[in-house]
């Protein structure tokens, strides 16, 4: 927990905070005159500032050349409480099922596939971050996430990405590319296709059956399906369930 803390401390911290404090008039937060700008001794005074809230938030006392600052080595330590607080209440958020009104059956019931706004560079990144902890992202042997990244494959580059010949490390370009933001659709890998053949149909079939049955589980409660299925359902519960049937799929 203390790392955690730590590496949202220094996200909040210098993302957000420390910019705001040692440039103010970039972030609008104070008025400046047509051609004003700060003077030299407001700048280091803010400099100041962020300096004390930097070693309070990271609990970093004044110590060897600034061993002069000891008489308030007592503050920092008080005040670096009321930040961990604060990153703490940081931390205190609803669950990402919660805040995207999501759950384990929605993907199966989704007609309209979701679609994300993502740069090349991210993308990258994401990858590498997956690779890197996949085992801490997926314990289990069995998680379909190592299936997925196993036909992904190694990092790519940005070229290869884009579709361009490879470029020097140190070409400007790459960056630029980098940023270049494409949109994904969202697919499920895993989705049964719906083939003109026995077979695919017969899958289809189940799938859609499937779905229809998420609905029901939805709005009408029991410990098994099979007492789910075999209990009467208020009619509250009939027209939720068909509402929800209707807007997923009759309405394409």
């Amino acid at each position: 927990m203390s790392a955690n803390i730590k590496i949202v401390g220094n996200l909040l911290y210098y993302r957000y905070m420390n910019p705001a404090i040692v440039a103010p008039d970039a972030f609008d937060i104070i008025e400046i005159s047509a051609g004003g700008q700060l003077t030299t001794e407001q700048r280091r005074n803010l400099g100041s500032v962020a300096k004390m809230l930097q070693h309070a938030a990271s609990n970093k006392m004044f110590l060897g050349d600034n061993a002069h600052l000891n008489p308030i080595n007592e503050y920092l330590s008080s005040s670096n409480q009321k930040f961990r607080r604060f990153f703490l209440a940081a931390c205190d958020v609803h669950s990402l099922e919660e805040k995207f009104n999501v759950d384990q059956y929605s993907d199966l019931v989704t007609v309209t596939k979701p679609v994300i706004y993502i740069s090349i560079g991210e993308i990258i990144n994401t990858h590498t971050l997956l690779l890197d902890h996949q085992d801490a992202i997926a314990p289990e042997h069995n998680d379909p996430i190592h299936e997925l990244l196993e036909d992904l494959g190694e990092v790519p580059t940005v070229e290869s990405l884009i579709g361009e010949n490879p470029l020097p490390p140190d070409d400007p370009n790459k960056d630029l590319m980098g940023k270049t933001e494409v949109s994904l659709t969202l697919t499920n890998k895993f989705d049964v296709p719906g083939e003109a053949n026995t077979e695919m149909d017969a899958k289809t079939l189940l799938l859609n059956t499937k779905r229809l049955i998420v609905d029901v589980i939805r709005f009408q409660p029991g410990e098994t399906l099979t007492e789910i299925l075999d209990s009467t359902a208020s009619p509250e519960q009939v027209k939720n369930t068909c509402d929800v049937v209707e807007i997923n799929y009759f309405s394409l």
